[in-house]
């Protein structure tokens, strides 16, 4: 078995480990964890890669393991995190909202959304949050019934990585 105790770079964000990565899956030297959302704030966790690695982890409080967290590296080996999908809800908000409804919409999508404790990713008119169900879906359109012309929600299944700040508790 093998241990860790820190996150030795990022392949989305550092170019030498990007390209080591590159190289190193080459020769088939790149192997892979996956980590759940709700497990990756873990400090201490066992996990087989997927190629029958053994690997033990103690990281520091406060860690949290990313998509793309390289957590080994040697000549022979890289074990790269991989984060699981997991279903989300989308909310998409209508570029062509009336100035006089925009506050409204934004304060009503906040409180629904606040309430449920939920983590949030935001991109332009776009918001991401985890559900556990599908069903969901079909609540959040009732509760945003008022906000229909405003609005659009369906579902969608992928790596949920909330923004900073907005990676509150779940209830």
């Amino acid at each position: 078995m093998i241990h860790i105790d820190k996150i030795v770079g990022n392949i989305k964000f550092d170019q030498i480990l990007r390209s080591k990565h590159q190289e190193m899956s080459k020769s088939g030297n790149v192997e892979t964890i996956i980590v759940a959302r709700l497990e990756s704030e873990r400090t201490r966790m066992r996990k087989v890669s997927d190629k029958g690695t053994e690997i033990a982890l103690t990281m520091p409080p406060g860690s949290c393991l990313s998509d793309g967290d390289v957590v080994l590296l040697t000549g022979e080996k890289m074990v790269v995190v991989q984060r699981e999908p997991e279903n989300v809800a989308l909310v998409t908000v209508h570029d062509d909202i009336p100035q006089d409804h925009m506050l409204e919409t934004a304060v009503r999508i906040g409180h629904t959304i606040g309430n449920l404790h939920r983590p949030l990713k935001i991109e332009g008119n776009r918001i991401f949050f985890p559900i556990q169900a599908l069903s969901e879906i079909e609540l959040f359109e009732k509760l945003f019934f008022n906000l229909k012309d405003h609005l659009d929600i369906k579902n969608d299944n992928m790596i949920f990585e909330p923004e900073q700040g907005y990676d509150v508790h779940e209830h």
